[in-house]
């Protein structure tokens, strides 16, 4: 009977492995496939253009991300202190409504409070405010 009880012990703790590392590949499957981050490194063309030199500041962000089958999904956008972070995530064609289709183009209004505006994970600044006189 003790023999049982430790062979269902082994069983449940075999299957609970197995439960955690399919998990994992889902999470990191999820990751790759859905939400990966777009670097402006990885943008051709890569331009932020101040739209707006009078009153609330707007910019505007393009280029053509060089992710072969991948779109971009959504925007998030950040406020820490005077810094804003913009941060875009892709995912594969098919599994989400892209944005735009094969560019990047995104309007940002920059509040008074902001004075710098970084972009992607790695948060490389894209435009700072000109001093206020």
């Amino acid at each position: 009977m003790r023999m049982l009880s430790t062979r269902k012990s082994v069983l449940l703790a075999l299957a609970l492995t197995a439960v955690a590392a399919v998990s994992w590949f889902t999470y990191r499957a999820y990751d790759e496939l859905y939400n990966v981050p777009l670097e402006a490194r990885l943008i051709a063309n890569f331009n932020v253009e101040q739209t707006r030199a009078i009153g609330p500041v707007t910019l505007k962000m393009s280029g053509l991300p060089m992710y072969s089958g991948m779109v971009v999904r959504n925007v998030t956008v950040k406020t820490r202190g005077s810094v804003m972070f913009v941060t875009p995530h892709l995912a594969l064609v098919g599994l989400a409504k892209p944005i735009a289709r094969g560019t990047f183009e995104y309007q940002l209004a920059v509040p008074d409070s902001v004075d710098e505006v970084r972009f992607g994970k790695s948060a490389v600044p894209v435009w700072k405010r000109q001093s206020k006189r």
